[in-house]
């Protein structure tokens, strides 16, 4: 196959461009995966460009994923190696790891702390050693901490932290536990590049740099993509400013808007055809993204063949009637116009403690049909069990992880003898002698007198390198340089049945077993990997971006935010109100959450519905930005923009049909 067979409209013209700087501007549903796909395989197969010297940046993992596996299809035929394709935290971690001789300002080993632990243990640390703040307090002082980084307001002349107690409690925190946060990695990136301009030693010489969902990079990303191309790479950027979503990390439009004249020479190009959406969606989407007189002006057909489509917005008087109109458009949606339940998404623009969702699997499940709720971060390994297995798999390659040994101390509580006090006293004990919690623990393995209680953490020591031990020939394992896609597979198998035979013995629940394993497998399948130490890199993979966990078989419900880049035969937007859409997010502007509810219309193919109440009772009542007031009112993004329907005459209409 050719590097352009299948591609149509303007994807050839932008798939084959070179000599210059390049901004593809590339609406919903016009194929820019593709394109992006083909640029690739064109540089390497036709250009001759070498793959070590082509570095594609996507935004999240599944982006990455994506695009990586689209590239191995298409380069099967060819015979070639890949080209480096990676998210850019990813990108970061590994320059920092490959000149960690040069970096002096973060903890060594460079450890990412994940989700569970920055809640479980560092936020709630320091919640309490400056008294007892709540969760929410924590969450915005590390939010802050975050907003610095990526807006470069660190490096403003004169800059002081909002809060030196705070900072002086996360510094002393982050010293005995030796973690790096994954919201500075492209920061420390930047900044040692900076500091070491002549040693700094950038991974492979890179030629093209491709950059997707451009519109999506803050500041300190926007840099590191300046200093690659000052080193002699030529960009190639994909996106559209019309969906950049992501203003709580300090995203914005303006940088895809201004590359034009910040990379000069470069050339604008278009994709301007969707081929996912019928026209009523693309209609009702442009009716949206044109409220904002700052966005890019650019065209965006439907495909000549694209239908109708059908777009509902329907009045519900409260919450619970909704959910239940809800699932009857779900029923009359797998039944009568025979869809599948994994072609509808439910969108929701959040759900805080479930408040949203569980509502809505409620009514659903009353109709018989599967719900699979993914509408905020977490998963199998954030559980107990798979917690367990993965601080386990982290300590038999690296018996010093801090964080590992104080989640397994927490997990183990108080059936053995463990408990926060206890944890507490090994943490004042490395403060006062300036030591590390693993150190700390290597001295109580030798005189468990050190502390109270140190006998039963002796013991749990004890019991942890028992079961490391069994884990030491997976770790040894060499890495496999395999290329032929069968034998990977055979590798990667005899992988994931050994760590399977290990998991069954610290996991004893066959539920709680069969759902880490399952997970364990998607990531290892996704990733391609086929040694231990690969398994572990792409289980603790430092992203900052929630990836998205569908289910076949399910009705799919999810944050706006989680649903970018997906897409289904039918979408249904729950709660599409002022109080939540414009709302008051932190850190969002008015314009962020326009472009949020564009996207998400723009998921739906054929049939689109968007819901809202006249009130919330409830513990909805106490969400979006006039807490505790039932009444709502439609978002101003889509008053004038088709007549409202009736809720209730709508869903009979459908059970008449059905």
């Amino acid at each position: 196959m050719a590097w352009n067979d299948g591609l149509l409209g303007r994807q050839p013209e932008a798939a084959r461009h070179s000599g210059t700087h390049a901004r593809l501007l590339a609406g919903p549903g016009t194929g820019k995966t593709l394109t992006l796909t083909r640029r690739l395989v064109k540089l390497v197969t036709e250009d001759g460009v070498p793959p070590e010297n082509v570095l594609a940046v996507a935004f999240t993992r599944i982006n990455a994923y994506d695009l990586r596996r689209s590239v191995t299809d298409e380069l099967a035929q060819y015979g070639v190696s890949m080209p480096r394709i990676s998210t850019l935290h990813s990108y970061a971690l590994r320059q920092l790891l490959r000149n960690s001789g040069l970096i002096t300002s973060l903890p060594q080993p460079l450890r990412i702390a994940d989700d569970f632990e920055e809640k479980n243990i560092i936020r709630a640390d320091i919640a309490q050693m400056l008294g007892g703040l709540s969760d929410k307090q924590m969450r915005n002082k590390f939010a802050e901490l975050s907003s610095d980084w990526q807006s470069l307001a660190v490096e403003d002349p004169g800059y002081q932290p909002a809060d030196p107690r705070f900072m002086g409690a996360w510094q002393e925190h982050r010293k005995v536990y030796g973690y790096t946060l994954r919201s500075e990695l492209v920061w420390q990136l930047k900044h040692a590049v900076e500091e070491n301009p002549d040693e700094f030693d950038l991974e492979g010489n890179i030629q093209h740099l491709l950059v997707d969902e451009y519109q999506d990079l803050n500041k300190c990303d926007l840099a590191v993509i300046r200093t690659l191309a000052e080193r002699g790479a030529e960009v190639f950027c994909a996106g559209d400013d019309d969906q950049s979503i992501y203003g709580f990390r300090r995203a914005h439009p303006a940088g895809i808007r201004r590359f034009l004249d910040e990379y000069q020479p470069s050339t604008p190009l278009e994709l301007d055809i969707c081929w996912r959406c019928d026209r009523a969606i693309i209609t009702i989407g442009q009716y949206v993204a044109d409220q904002d007189y700052d966005r890019l002006k650019k065209p965006l057909y439907p495909r000549d063949d694209a239908g109708d489509g059908e777009v509902h917005l329907l009045r519900f008087p409260n919450e619970y009637r909704e959910a239940r109109g809800v699932a009857s458009i779900c029923k009359y949606l797998t039944e009568v116009e025979e869809y599948a339940a994994d072609d509808i998404l439910v969108l929701l623009r959040s759900d805080h403690q479930r408040r949203y969702s569980s509502v809505l699997e409620a009514a659903i499940a009353q109709t018989g049909l599967e719900v699979n709720v993914r509408a905020e971060r977490g998963g199998p390994m954030d559980e107990s069990p798979g917690r367990h297995l993965l601080c386990l798999m982290r300590l038999s390659v690296n018996d010093c992880d801090d964080l590992s040994w104080r989640t397994i101390f927490q997990l183990a509580g108080r059936k053995n003898q463990i408990g926060l006090k206890t944890i507490s006293d090994i943490y004042d004990y490395a403060t006062e002698e300036g030591l590390q919690f693993h150190q700390v623990l290597q001295r109580i393995e030798e005189n468990p007198q050190l502390i109270s209680r140190g006998r039963f953490v002796q013991q749990e020591i004890a019991a942890v390198h028992e079961l490391t031990a069994q884990l030491a020939d997976l770790v040894r394992a060499e890495p496999s340089d395999v290329q032929d896609e069968a034998e990977r597979a055979r590798a990667r198998e005899e992988l994931l049945e050994r760590l399977a035979d290990f998991a069954k013995i610290i996991i004893p629940s066959q539920e709680d077993l069969q759902v880490v394993l399952a997970h364990v497998r998607k990531v290892a399948e996704r990733s391609d990997v086929t040694t231990f130490g690969q398994l572990l890199g792409a289980l603790v993979g430092p992203e900052d971006t929630p990836d998205q966990e569908l289910e076949c078989g399910k009705i799919n419900i999810l944050t706006m935010h989680r649903a970018k880049g997906l897409s289904a035969k039918a979408v249904i937007i729950v709660a599409a109100e002022e109080q939540l859409i414009p709302g008051n997010a932190a850190g969002e502007d008015f314009n962020d959450q326009r472009r949020l509810l564009y996207v998400s219309l723009t998921r739906a193919k054929h049939c689109l519905y968007v819901t809202y109440c006249n009130k919330r009772r409830g513990c909805q009542r106490y969400s979006g930005s006039d807490p505790g007031n039932p009444q709502r009112t439609l978002t101003p993004f889509l008053r004038r923009a088709i007549p409202v329907e009736s809720g209730a005459r709508h869903v009979a209409s459908l059970s008449a049909r059905r």
